[in-house]
């Protein structure tokens, strides 16, 4: 039978998100014969391609090449994470022209999808080609449906295809498995989805049903006690309090249950210590980004009562503690090590602290925020010196970087450093445009500094 011979393989990341290159010849092969007719218009390919004049259409005999937008084919390319397409409905040519960008295509409709071509992306080199039910509206995937297309985009080579009927369901999964991964709550999902454009989110006039599913599987929006174990080996709870908008962390090493605490308020002393105790934990320290403005550290209050913890600061920020660090100094707990990364720019003592591993994370204090910063009018703050901390020092971590901020006041509760590098409405200007954004914030002068800042200096203890 006659049937297109299969274009020769361009990387996914040379495409771009806009335009493939296409080579295209009759050949013989197993494939399904295809007519000579123009394909009609489908949801996938909505009219056909536009000819230069001389030139031959998909169906012409010969070699030719042809210049096809990605949107055109109906493909979305979410920059983040960069190696999962999504698509509706393909004609078969452009199954073909796309099969050897992908390791991997996932259809969630069936085998029976009429603009699904298995076969065809298998002869023209997509290594592993699979369906998973995922059904839309007014139906919605079950529990076990769920966890198969999940476990599948987690396992699935990349690149990766993920396909549906109009490529809504495809973002729908592709946002659910972030969730997962990531742990994101609702109200990160939705910022992703807003900034990603994921059109069942941001366009698509008729998806109200299935964004209320979606909704409906987000984790709480209030962040209380996130306990999980991104990273092998490690126990890590998520805290929040409502007042200061301010996140605290807990890290221990599961094998020894040696526990550090990262930016406690003192207002939360006793939750933090209610839940180091019921989880069987042993604090070793107490460490600080900086030297906060908005809340009063419970640090020197813990040392008080738990003797051998130790509180910890850097030596730039002029506030007491038991160890005063610098740039590169390690926090060792149980196996597990931190890493201080000197990040000034908010103030000139900010230090980020990174757990290294796959993926790293990153506890960024107000240096680096979600789609934000820290401001950088007072305590020493230098807007290009933030800059140049978060470029030179968190930017340039793999793009997978967790990025766990000291604050956020939408409900967020972490990014990643690719979506911040492509997203960040403020990081995104070059140097010089940031330095004048920030000097023209004129920003209210913060409520608690006149308590905070002076108790924080000696370790939330003024009376010793």
């Amino acid at each position: 039978s006659l049937a297109w011979s299969c274009p020769p393989q361009v990387p996914l990341a040379s495409l771009g998100p806009e335009r493939l290159s296409r080579t295209c010849a009759m050949g013989t092969s197993g494939s399904k014969p295809r007519s000579a007719a123009p394909a009609p218009p489908g949801p996938g390919l909505s009219h056909p391609v536009a000819m230069a004049p001389g030139e031959q259409s998909f169906q012409d005999m010969g070699p030719i090449v042809e210049e096809i937008p990605l949107a055109f084919l109906g493909v979305e390319l979410p920059p983040v994470p960069g190696d999962i397409a999504l698509c509706g409905k393909l004609t078969g040519p452009a199954s073909e022209a796309l099969a050897k960008r992908f390791k991997s295509w996932l259809n969630l409709n069936g085998s029976s999808d009429p603009g699904f071509f298995p076969e065809d992306l298998e002869r023209c080199g997509c290594e592993n080609v699979l369906t998973k039910p995922f059904p839309g509206p007014p139906t919605f995937p079950s529990e076990a449906q769920l966890a198969d297309v999940m476990q599948a985009v987690d396992t699935l080579p990349r690149p990766l295809m993920l396909q549906c009927t109009s490529g809504n369901r495809a973002g729908v999964a592709l946002l659910l498995w972030l969730v997962k991964k990531h742990g994101y709550t609702a109200e990160a999902a939705r910022q992703y989805a807003k900034d990603s454009d994921l059109k069942f989110f941001t366009r698509c006039t008729v998806c109200g049903p299935m964004r209320d599913w979606v909704v409906a599987q987000l984790p709480n929006e209030e962040v209380v006690q996130l306990l999980k174990r991104p990273a092998s080996g490690l126990i890590f709870s998520q805290l929040f309090d409502a007042e200061t908008s301010t996140f605290t962390y807990v890290l221990a090493c599961e094998k020894t249950k040696e526990a550090v605490l990262i930016d406690p308020v003192r207002e939360q002393k006793m939750r933090d210590l209610t839940l180091l105790l019921e989880q069987g934990l042993r604090l070793r320290y107490v460490l600080n980004t900086h030297c906060h403005a908005d809340h009063v550290t419970s640090g020197g209050l813990i040392r008080r009562e738990m003797p051998d913890v130790q509180t910890v600061i850097a030596r730039s920020s002029g506030a007491q503690a038991d160890r005063l660090i610098e740039d590169g100094d390690r926090i060792i707990f149980g196996e597990l090590t931190l890493e201080a990364l000197a990040t000034p720019g908010h103030t000139n003592g900010c230090l980020t602290y990174a757990l290294r591993g796959s993926p790293t994370m990153l506890f960024t204090g107000d240096a680096l925020l979600i789609r934000g910063c820290g401001r950088t009018d007072f305590q020493q703050g230098d807007a290009g010196t933030l800059h140049d901390s978060i470029h030179r020092k968190l930017y340039v971590l793999p793009d997978d970087t967790l990025v766990y901020p000291g604050h956020d006041y939408k409900g967020r509760n972490v990014s990643t450093v690719e979506e911040e590098k492509r997203f960040n409405p403020r990081l995104t200007k070059s140097r010089d445009e940031f330095v004048s954004l920030m000097s023209d914030l004129n920003l209210p002068y913060p409520k608690k500094i006149d308590a905070a800042l002076p108790a924080n200096l000696v370790c939330g203890v003024q009376d010793d």
